[in-house]
């Protein structure tokens, strides 16, 4: 019969990561916010779809705000370039072309357009919709989307471009413009060719 020191150890040991189940769940938020919509977000539903005992969702994210708010933020993570690439971005002062700078644009797009990654597309629409009715999801969202504008503009600023931090916001609706168009997939969505020509004009403007 095992000691209790040796049971207590083997618990230990079998116990989960907390901030590995802290983004398990997160991400499991972001499946069920894109599958079911923001209806279907429930503690219950996140623990069967992260495949966990239930109530673990709960023991992490009391309430049905803090799981939105940290599934918002592992969405960002989820996004960001890899850090090696980010500290290129922000250190390098290199001037871009705009050929280089229309790679990079079209590049951090692609893989958030990717089919496989649809999904977690629309979960960030549904998280946008649900920050207009909560202030604190809002500031969350807020928040991310001037990360985001920040680091465009760090971009765009190496191009050339005259109002980099201006464009930036521009080119943050655009691009809004085209994933709200993709995930919607209708008969009128645009191909990769008119997405490049759309690039193109926005960078007349730059």
């Amino acid at each position: 019969m095992p000691s209790v020191a040796k049971a207590s150890t083997k618990r230990a040991r079998q116990a989960p990561d907390p901030a590995k189940r802290r983004d398990e769940i997160a991400d499991a938020a972001l499946s069920v916010l894109g599958s079911e919509g923001s209806r279907g977000l429930t503690h219950r539903a996140v623990d069967e779809a992260a495949e966990i005992p239930a109530g673990s969702t709960s023991n992490y994210f009391r309430t049905r705000e803090a799981l939105l708010e940290a599934a918002a933020r592992r969405h960002l993570e989820l996004d960001m370039p890899p850090a090696e690439l980010l500290e290129a971005l922000t250190n390098d002062k290199t001037p871009l072309s705009r050929e280089e700078l229309k790679a990079l644009i079209l590049g951090a797009l692609e893989p958030v357009l990717a089919e496989e990654r649809r999904g977690r597309l629309a979960a960030r629409y549904e998280l946008s919709l649900e920050s207009t009715r909560r202030a604190e999801l809002h500031a969350v969202m807020d928040e991310l989307r001037r990360t985001v504008a920040e680091l465009t503009a760090i971009t765009l600023r190496r191009s050339g471009c005259e109002d980099p931090d201006l464009h930036a916001r521009h080119l943050v609706v655009v691009l809004d413009g085209i994933s709200v168009d993709q995930v919607g997939a209708t008969t009128v969505t645009l191909d990769r060719a008119a997405i490049e020509q759309l690039i193109d004009r926005f960078l007349d403007t730059c």
